[in-house]
């Protein structure tokens, strides 16, 4: 008897510590996998308009989540409109005019590991406080900032070096600025370290700040498109969303443009309509009109009773 007990006390107390220590390895697994789906990677695109503005407009749409194909699309309708070969991709925050289109597009990669040490490049990535010249933003999931940049050129795109970035912004600042860019021009920087982050972010500073000046007095407009990996929280990024959204709308910077397909579907269905209450009119004009005269049938057979 005095050996039974304690038996069944070890017993119990192993299955409360392996009872416990899987609630323990579930609620570590859970968390894991929590924090791993707020946390995601993304590709995201400013749009920045310099000059006499008007090319580009800001939807209603309650995302800005979007696609590398619907990227393409964007950047073929508001720069390569010719070359392209269906419209653009419907449910955008971000749609081209359909009248006034850009002098010239420039589309800027940056990549590496030291993306954080930009504080330029972040601050036209809707960071902090709102910045001039920026219409909005475009997040593409996971890292898509090569395949974009390989979409942006049907040439290879220029990798720039750290020594050449400063003249080269500057040299593709000064010819956008006179419309001299036929469609899009692509440059692509590799940020590896802190010094060439440097580098690329004044360089960048003083790209915009000449565009700005530039492109006014010439009277040209210049998109730029600032393609840039990143990670962010998905639960933060709805709250900046919607207090963006909130406050562009207070500030009179959302526009109720209508995209391409939707003009289709309504010119559609309009002329459509139009169309079938004319021949409805038609057809009730003809009854009324119509002559009268005696049944030709019924008449013949009441002579034939006679």
């Amino acid at each position: 008897r005095s050996g039974t007990p304690p038996a069944k006390l070890t017993s119990s107390k192993a299955f409360t510590d392996i009872f416990t220590m899987r609630s323990i390895l579930s609620l570590g697994l859970t968390a894991l996998a929590a924090t791993t789906s707020a946390v995601s990677a993304e590709t995201t695109i400013a749009v920045l308009e310099f000059g006499p503005g008007g090319s580009v407009h800001r939807t209603t749409s309650s995302t800005t989540e979007s696609s590398s194909a619907a990227v393409s699309s964007f950047w073929n309708a508001l720069h390569r409109p010719s070359k392209r070969s269906s419209g653009q991709n419907t449910g955008m925050s971000i749609v081209p005019d359909l009248f006034k289109k850009a002098d010239a597009g420039i589309v800027i990669g940056l990549q590496g590991k030291s993306l954080e040490s930009m504080p330029i490049a972040k601050s036209f990535l809707g960071e902090g406080a709102a910045v001039d010249n920026v219409v909005g933003h475009i997040h593409v999931p996971g890292q898509a900032g090569a395949d974009l940049m390989k979409l942006a050129s049907s040439k290879d795109v220029e990798m720039v070096s750290k020594e050449d970035m400063g003249g080269r912004l500057q040299s593709t600042a000064e010819t956008a600025a006179r419309g001299a860019i036929d469609g899009m021009e692509a440059l692509s920087f590799t940020v590896d370290n802190e010094d060439v982050a440097a580098v690329a972010d004044e360089g960048l500073g003083r790209m915009f700040k000449a565009l700005k000046k530039q492109a006014a007095t010439n009277g040209k407009t210049v998109v730029v498109h600032l393609v840039m990996d990143s990670t962010r929280r998905r639960l933060d990024e709805n709250n900046q969303n919607g207090e963006g959204e909130n406050q562009n709308n207070n500030n009179g910077y959302a526009y109720n443009y209508r995209t391409m397909y939707e003009i289709q579907n309504f010119n559609l269905f309009l002329w459509t309509a139009v169309g079938l209450l004319t021949i409805l009119f038609m057809v009730i004009s003809a009854f009324i009109n119509m002559q009268l005269f005696p049944d030709t049938l019924l008449y013949g057979e009441t002579k034939m009773a006679d």
